[in-house]
């Protein structure tokens, strides 16, 4: 099934780069956080990705490595694809993306996600996320700004719950980087991540660890 899904998005993602536009992104960071959890047990992470654009449409995919306990099999490495469409109407836009959480080693679960998001602003934009193995909820909202120096601002907050479950979480992360045209045209960032309860989706008798993380990271766009 693995199989299948991988070279069916490569598929797609090659048929499409006929007519779309491609953004193409290496990186590596300090630590994988994904909503404020590390998926690398606060070690070194390195992905690639790639967005195709036309239109309104796009779709993109991405592999970064996480952890994984000594037994388990495969390969440590997580495939994100997903396809999105964001309509867009006079000063209102809706942006409806499938994304699909692929791990390719047997120690973690698949998961699929439906957003529904919209811009606000110019630099803020608001986000809900519907999980559907797992009956996750997750809404975020993200502000993005430009600032002098070519330096940027990236920030956002989510809140994380589940069906079955009685607990939730708040996370926060701010980042503070500066692109570098001059040196290979990379990005250098670094950022500080923050969530009240480690354990999102258990229950109100387990221990809720808040946890706070730095992150220094590397990025290059083609």
């Amino acid at each position: 099934m693995m199989k299948k899904i991988i070279a069916t998005s490569l598929l797609i993602f090659t048929a499409a780069g006929v007519q779309a536009k491609s953004t193409d992104q290496i990186g590596f960071m300090s630590d994988y956080l994904f909503r404020g959890i590390t998926q690398t047990d606060h070690g070194f992470a390195a992905y690639a990705q790639t967005k195709k654009t036309t239109g309104n449409g796009y779709g993109k995919i991405s592999f970064i490595n996480i952890d994984a306990p000594d037994n388990a099999e495969g390969i440590p490495v997580q495939m994100d694809v997903s396809f999105g469409y964001n309509s867009k109407f006079d000063g209102f836009n809706i942006d409806l993306e499938v994304i699909t959480y692929n791990y390719l080693i047997d120690s973690r679960s698949d998961e699929t996600e439906f957003k529904i998001g919209t811009s606000l602003t110019h630099s803020l934009d608001i986000a809900l996320y519907r999980g559907i193995k797992n009956k996750t909820l997750y809404a975020e909202i993200v502000y993005e700004k430009f600032l002098t120096n070519r330096l940027y601002l990236d920030a956002h907050v989510g809140y994380a719950t589940q069906d079955d479950s009685d607990d939730s979480a708040l996370d926060a992360r701010v980042e503070l980087g500066r692109d570098f045209p001059e040196f290979y045209g990379i990005d250098i960032y670094v950022a500080a991540d923050f969530i009240t309860d480690t354990t999102p989706y258990g229950n109100n008798s387990d221990q809720d660890d808040s946890e706070v993380s730095y992150v220094f990271g590397v990025r290059k766009n083609f």
